[in-house]
């Protein structure tokens, strides 16, 4: 079966973009926040790559022009950040504190819990660049001895868990303010909780994607100066 699948150049795009599409009408009809369309569809994919025999790499390779053109899309986010604009003038200084506070904060709890549990150094490594984008993190971890492959997928969580239980979890604690919370959502979980802040709102959505950019230029700055001091 899997020979009669390859022989389509484009099949592993085709079966990318149908599993997202089940998982939001699967979203959409239960509506339950845990079950977002990228859960399911990786799940639906998983199932799909193991029924068929067809390998990873071999799935990785037909997607080679989604890959190419995700990057590019980012580009969208330019809209809603326009349209905020006078947002981000007003609330400069706060938006900064937070976004280098939640980044700082976040590395330095795992270098903490890292060698309080006694990790090596190249899990730790590994873990650092987590709350970046793929992109970015995928180079940091290379860059700072870690492993991009476990680093990925560390990202994954990260932005699945951000996406799943992020606004849930600022409404339980009394963040109201969308600024606020589209900067707690950017700077922890990417662009997967940033997918799931401009549900809640556009300025949300822009103040995550702008977390988000900058966060992840913070991260591949400050991670060697993380491994130089610590690791």
């Amino acid at each position: 079966m899997s020979e009669i699948l390859l022989a389509n150049p484009i099949f592993g795009l085709l079966l990318t973009l149908a599993c997202y599409g089940v998982g939001i009408l699967i979203h959409r009809k239960i509506g339950w926040s845990f079950l977002q369309p990228i859960v399911i569809g990786t799940v639906m994919i998983i199932a799909v790559l193991i029924f068929t025999g067809i390998s990873y790499e071999e799935y990785v390779a037909q997607n080679q022009i989604l890959n190419y053109m995700l990057p590019l899309t980012a580009i969208v986010l330019a809209v809603p950040l326009y349209r905020n604009f006078h947002i981000m003038k007003k609330h400069a200084l706060p938006l900064l504190a937070g976004i280098i506070s939640g980044t700082v904060v976040t590395m330095g709890s795992i270098v903490v819990l890292g060698k309080l549990f006694h990790a090596d150094h190249v899990l730790i490594a590994s873990m650092l660049p987590k709350s970046a984008t793929n992109p970015i993190a995928i180079e940091v971890s290379g860059l700072i001895g870690g492993i991009p492959s476990l680093t990925v997928s560390l990202v994954v969580i990260a932005g699945i868990f951000g996406a799943t239980f992020g606004p849930e979890l600022l409404t339980l604690f009394g963040v109201k303010n969308e600024v606020a919370r589209g900067i707690a959502i950017g700077s922890m979980s990417h662009a997967v909780g940033t997918s799931r802040a401009f549900k809640e709102s556009e300025v949300e959505g822009a103040m995550s994607s702008l977390a988000m950019a900058i966060a992840g230029t913070l991260t591949a700055l400050l991670a060697p100066v993380f491994v130089y001091l610590f690791l």
